[in-house]
């Protein structure tokens, strides 16, 4: 549906009513549209009042049996195939559909299972280096749809996107990455290709596309499509001349070299160093050398990924709570200087914690686990390092404490998602730094 299409009149049901829908709300009201909200739990009745004044319907808990509106927008963790949404006769759209469909800026799409949230940091630094306004949002938590009335069309978004909000996007950015693709968020996505399968929605056959050659369902993805480049460590000969990679402390971006980008890069570890070139094999074309470099200086990460918080009586504390997934948890490890002491655990997604299990089994010293799938880790790890089981996520952080010594490191990968005792990895990530911080009052 397009944007210009919803206007005076128009019957608009918002499924769901976190931050996406609440933005498409704000949208959608200065329009004149009629709205009503479904959610399937109790909406936040501080964030629906505002709405209740301006005239939004809010209906009782629960989806009726199909919606009667002209328009469904659903909120990105509402799966597209219920059976409320089948049996209505409404179009389906999302926030990030409409934004597509009627931005007037450049679009840059960033997704994958990992990294896209630095990736997507990394090219809205490098760009507003180059001199272009950006606007950064997406599955970051940054609806862009209300700032479409301030863009303008020499500026560049720079959309993050998640599998969930991919699912039945038919509008696409102008230039996309895919970071990788491995198991996740099967706990929604009915089987791998599925998800794999909403990966692959981020690119219209027009969309200039960066993909992983370092990772096998990416690099496929690639064969026999036009508008594509890769990022990687190790290009074959015949490839480099639509390839970034590196070579010592340069990037060489389809055969242009950025000098010292690598020396002058401040994030620990492989999986960043890949971040990096997908960020450049995304826009490397638009950017300047000397201006890459030094914003890159200054670039010190995105909270909760691999986050230095402090150093507590010799013990160094890293927040790495955005690790919801085994191979999250691998990289994070693989960054560390010397074996750290894990906190782990929360809720499972669906898919196998063998390979968090042998992760944490070759680079943690000791496992601190909590949460629901404390038992089921333990039981993976199978006695190959020490762990200790806890049922909440503070008694985890107090048996961290009590075991690490002067010199040690402590490190919160948790390879598990943090619904249940918190609401998101940020409220996570958040309460690690608190619980730090409360120990750094008693030092």
């Amino acid at each position: 549906m397009l944007l210009q299409e919803i206007n005076r009149g128009t019957s608009v049901a918002l499924l769901g009513f976190g931050r996406a829908n609440r933005a498409v709300a704000d949208v959608l009201l200065k329009r004149g549209a009629r709205l009503s909200v479904y959610d399937e739990h109790a909406v936040d009745e501080a964030a629906a009042a505002p709405y209740r004044e301006k005239g939004v319907s809010f209906a009782p808990v629960g989806f009726p049996p199909s919606f009667s509106e002209e328009v469904l927008v659903r909120s990105p963790g509402l799966r597209p195939d219920l059976a409320a949404i089948r049996a209505s006769r409404g179009i389906l759209t999302s926030e990030t559909e409409l934004l597509l469909d009627a931005i007037p800026a450049h679009t840059v799409g960033v997704t994958g299972s990992d990294g896209k949230t630095t990736t997507a940091n990394l090219i809205a630094v490098l760009l507003r280096a180059a001199g272009y306004r950006v606007w950064l949002g997406g599955n970051n938590g940054t609806p862009l749809l209300p700032f479409l009335g301030e863009m303008e069309r020499e500026d560049i978004a720079v959309v993050e996107l998640s599998s969930f909000q991919l699912m039945t996007l038919q509008r696409h950015p102008d230039r996309a990455v895919i970071t990788n693709i491995v198991p996740n968020h099967l706990n929604w996505h009915t089987d791998m290709a599925e998800y794999e399968g909403a990966k692959r929605r981020i690119a219209g056959k027009d969309t200039h596309l960066a993909l992983n050659a370092d990772d096998p369902r990416t690099r496929a993805i690639g064969r026999g499509r036009e508008n594509t480049c890769f990022f990687g460590m190790f290009p074959e000969a015949e490839e480099r001349e639509h390839f970034a990679y590196r070579e010592g402390d340069d990037a060489l971006v389809f055969g242009r070299r950025f000098h010292g980008v690598f020396e002058a890069f401040r994030l620990a570890g492989k999986h960043n160093e890949q971040n990096l070139l997908a960020a450049l094999a995304a826009v490397g074309d638009l950017l300047d050398v000397q201006g890459a470099r030094a914003a890159l200086t200054d670039f010190c990460g995105v909270p909760h990924r691999l986050q230095y918080v402090a150093t507590v009586n010799g013990t160094d504390y890293y927040n790495s709570s955005i690790d919801t997934s085994p191979t999250r948890t691998a990289a994070a490890l693989s960054a560390m200087p010397r074996k750290p002491l894990v906190i782990a655990g929360g809720r499972g997604k669906g898919i196998s914690l063998l390979p968090l299990a042998d992760a944490l089994a070759k680079g943690a010293r000791t496992v601190l686990l909590y949460g629901e799938t404390a038992r089921e880790i333990e039981a993976a790890l199978g006695g190959r390092v020490p762990s200790v089981c806890c049922r909440y996520f503070k008694d985890a952080f107090d048996a961290a404490v009590r075991v690490a010594g002067v010199g040690d490191i402590v490190l919160l990968s948790p390879g598990c998602t943090a619904f249940g005792e918190f609401r998101d990895f940020e409220e996570r990530g958040n309460v690690f730094c608190a619980l730090v911080a409360a120990l750094q009052g008693k030092e």
